[in-house]
């Protein structure tokens, strides 16, 4: 009897396929041009070196903020697929987010000649801004909401205060380099009349600058750096080049979240690894959110091989078919295969005038949508069971 012939592997393309062509790198090296690289990892020497101030040196010494090196910058992404593709780069974290966008902080301050005061502000606003993430980020966040009525804005607002064992000594540095917790809280959570409280409130914010041009690193293998420095100078000096500059930006950021955060790819991710919670909701705890990944991870062995199939298990069942309907306001039903996903489109006024900072918010808009994805056979258990067989 002869033997059946083995199933062909299926081919696996560029699983972050954009819309980037010849004409826009062309456009990017000509905005760009002689651009620094940016280095997206830093060592403990440099971050000593780059950092003057007492309190932000202290702060970054802190428990709370050493925590950030084993939180992933994208989630469970982070565990699937590397920057570049290349497996021996170092994956993104929490904590290199987090000193890159303090670091912008710090270049903004000295750009605008800003006070002392205003600088450790600022500083500790952007050192402080993740500081309340829980293991794999944005992936498993929104089941510790709904569950227990955590999330990392919560946490960051106790562990300013001091109002969680965490790190009680967050608020201690604060209070003692006369630093207000409430005003940092204030400008984190968008509700500030600081002079300067667009770096934090506004489209072009420091924090988006640093994680836009940091998520570019895994959908272009061969991209050109916007080098956030750059960006955020431009955002300062407005001139006509400035504006071209950040108006490819803004062009960016809507190409990386249409085609890789609420792409299929990061959507099929993030969901598998939900709907694993839901199904195993007596394993999990309130205080998992605490936890570093590390530590995460063995707690919840099943958790950790569930996590080591998922790649092979997505490319093996493909990703997610989208429903070509557009979700209304009022929707509350739909096919229990069906889950609900944002669609954020960005848009450039430029009819209005820039003069500050500020004004870029008049510049730069975005509109927020629904819209519906099918899982598909995604769920399938014994899909699912052959997959994990691989890693067994």
């Amino acid at each position: 009897m002869l033997k059946a012939a083995a199933k062909p592997a299926p081919e696996i393309g560029d699983l972050f396929d954009t819309n980037f062509n010849a004409d826009d790198i062309a456009e990017w090296e000509l905005l760009f041009r002689d651009v620094p690289q940016y280095n997206y990892h830093f060592k403990r020497a440099q971050i000593a070196s780059a950092f003057d101030r007492p309190l932000h040196k202290k702060l970054i010494a802190s428990p709370a903020f050493e925590r950030l090196r084993e939180i992933s910058f994208l989630g469970a992404i982070d565990y699937l697929f590397h920057p570049n593709g290349r497996p021996a780069n170092i994956r993104h974290s929490r904590y290199d987010h987090t000193i890159g966008v303090a670091l912008l902080s710090q270049r903004y301050c000295r750009l605008m000649g800003l006070s002392d005061a205003d600088c450790d502000l600022l500083g500790a606003a952007a050192l402080l801004h993740d500081i309340g993430h829980g293991p794999f980020s944005h992936t498993l966040e929104p089941e510790f909401a709904r569950r227990f009525n955590r999330n990392h804005h919560q946490l960051t607002n106790q562990i300013i205060t001091g109002e969680v064992d965490l790190d009680l000594s967050v608020n201690h540095l604060l209070v003692k380099h006369g630093v207000d917790p409430d005003e940092v809280i204030a400008l984190l959570s968008k509700k500030s009349d600081h002079p300067h409280a667009a770096l934090f409130s506004g489209p072009v914010n420091i924090d988006t600058l640093e994680g836009i041009s940091r998520t570019k690193t895994y959908v272009h293998p061969n991209h050109v750096h916007c080098h956030p420095r750059l960006l955020l100078e431009a955002a300062v000096k407005l001139d006509a080049d400035s504006l071209k500059r950040l108006d490819k930006f803004w062009q960016l950021k809507e190409d990386i979240y249409r085609n890789f955060i609420f792409g299929p790819m990061c959507f099929a991710t993030d969901h598998l690894c939900r709907e694993f919670v839901v199904k195993n909701a007596p394993d999990f705890a309130a205080d998992d959110f605490l936890l570093t990944e590390k530590a995460f991870l063995n707690s919840h062995p099943p958790f950790k091989k569930f996590l080591h199939s998922l790649k092979n298990r997505i490319e093996l069942d493909g990703v997610a078919d989208v429903v070509d309907h557009q979700l209304s306001a009022s929707a509350s039903t739909f096919d229990l295969h069906e889950a609900k996903v944002p669609r954020r489109e960005f848009h450039i006024n430029k009819d209005v005038e820039v003069r500050c900072f500020a004004d870029l918010s008049k510049r730069y808009y975005e509109e927020k949508h629904s819209f519906l994805r099918r899982v598909g056979s995604l769920t399938d258990p014994a899909q699912q069971a052959a997959a994990a067989s691989l890693f067994d």
